[in-house]
């Protein structure tokens, strides 16, 4: 999952798990692995998250893991500074086992009380989930939550991709990757949220999204494409 975020000339790109495992958990070739951490690497990417699966996979690769690629099994918030002096705060879900669709109080009540913080401290408040698409959904449905809900959430994992959903009674821009890739989400915000109750995001007004689906009528990059030749483009 590519994701970008823009405001004015600021560009946030963000991966989400499972970039280099699907979530099947099906190994790759080494030589497939080694090229996308390459190629992951020319494209300098300024937060992505690995699943502990694709932690265990890299580290014990010649390559290692990419530049500011983590897993995390804690909430974790990071900063990113943006132009103008403004700031995004990426707080970053922890990994859940698969299974349940259950997600404990004790959660839920952590991450509201860290997006309600960062809320009062950053102009854009994104959260990044590797749970999959009915965690995601159960998550910004929860009223706790709803009470101070992210302006963005970068889904992946099981389940269906979303190009953008409206959530949260219009506070939130919910975007999902998709599990075969070969597309890029792109979120283009023209506005800064505000923590009025009155705020809503409002499509083609204050944010767009749509999803880029990477065809061949792209120019490649001639490095990457390097990389990748005699590689099997499997699902």
């Amino acid at each position: 999952m590519d994701l970008r975020v823009a405001q004015k000339h600021d560009v946030l790109i963000l991966g989400g798990a499972f970039e280099f495992l699907p979530t099947s958990g099906k190994k790759v070739s080494d030589k497939k692995r080694n090229a996308l951490t390459d190629a992951f690497q020319i494209i300098n990417y300024d937060l992505g998250i690995l699943s502990p699966a694709e932690m265990s996979f890299l580290q014990n690769s010649p390559k290692g893991i990419p530049q500011n690629w983590f897993g995390t099994m804690e909430v974790l918030v990071i900063n990113k500074p943006l132009a103008d002096g403004k700031k995004a705060a990426i707080i970053i879900l922890p990994y859940l086992e698969k299974g349940s669709d259950n997600l404990p109080d004790d959660l839920i009540d952590e991450c509201a009380t860290l997006i309600k913080e960062n809320r009062e401290k950053a102009d854009l408040v994104i959260a990044m989930s590797s749970w999959g698409y009915f965690r995601e959904k159960k998550f910004l449905a929860n009223p706790v939550i709803g009470e101070a809900p992210p302006d963005i959430l970068l889904g992946s994992g099981d389940g269906p991709g979303l190009s953008g959903s409206l959530t949260a009674k219009g506070k939130t821009v919910w975007v999902r990757s998709y599990p075969t890739g070969k597309a890029v989400n792109r979120i283009d915000i023209y506005g800064w949220p505000s923590r009025d109750e009155d705020f809503n995001w409002s499509s083609g007004q204050n944010v767009k999204w749509f999803l880029q689906t990477l065809t061949e009528k792209l120019r490649e990059e001639p490095e990457v494409a390097k990389l990748l030749s005699g590689i099997s483009d499997d699902k």
